[in-house]
């Protein structure tokens, strides 16, 4: 299993069972949205995270299969693994409550809600 070492602190929400994703990089930017790469940019899973450690910033992961091998030219990005890290509000009810404990009139300009059905 191949190990990355970066040169800066990790994000301290990379855990094992993480999906690597790697884009590479061209005039310093990558992705699906490049306007003329004139090469494939879109990222490329990379492999799941087996180990982290974030006192040597290092990364280990299995291979995935067509994988690219990394040039100082790849951004590296993670995905959580929703089986394992899922967070939002489940089941079928849910309330809020606004108060304004300021003696001023207050406004609200907007509010949003991140929802997924947790039964079919």
């Amino acid at each position: 299993m191949p190990t990355i070492t970066f040169n800066y602190d990790l994000n301290i929400s990379l855990q094992r069972g993480d999906e690597l994703f790697v884009s590479r990089l061209v005039g310093g930017q990558g992705g699906s949205n490049h306007p003329n790469a004139g090469i494939n940019t879109k990222p490329k899973k990379l492999g799941d995270v087996t180990a982290v450690d974030h006192a040597d910033n290092s990364v280990t992961y299995t291979v995935a299969g067509g994988a690219p091998s990394l040039t100082s030219n790849h951004f590296i990005m993670f995905n959580k693994n929703r089986l394992v890290s899922y967070s939002g509000i489940t089941g079928y009810y849910a309330e809020a409550e606004y108060r304004n404990w300021s003696t001023l009139p207050a406004e609200i300009f907007a509010t949003a809600v991140d929802y997924v059905e947790s039964s079919s």
